[in-house]
């Protein structure tokens, strides 16, 4: 996942052309892109975007963070590989 540096003080939430600009598009492109479920849509009731989401949208998009088991947790590793072994027994069987 996209980190942004501790002094970044730029806004977190940003217009359609902000956004298009941020992700380095024509604003009409991340109209699409958002129509197609390849952004985020706008936060509801506002005209406003979250660049963490689109940071997360991007990630996702790009094949980054797929698969990062960096980012798991040891319980979620650990219940991961549990469920595996079980459905792994449950087909020997």
């Amino acid at each position: 996942m996209t980190h942004q540096p501790a002094n970044d003080n730029s806004p977190r939430l940003m217009g359609r052309r902000d956004a298009a600009a941020y992700c380095g598009i024509t604003p009409t492109c991340f109209s699409m892109w958002v129509s197609s479920h390849k952004m985020p849509p706008a936060i509801p009731g506002t005209r406003k975007w979250d660049k963490r989401a689109i940071d997360a949208k991007l990630d996702e998009i790009s094949g980054l963070g797929v698969n990062d088991n960096k980012a798991e947790g040891g319980l979620t590793e650990w219940r991961r590989k549990r469920d595996a072994r079980k459905a792994q027994r449950a087909n020997e069987g």
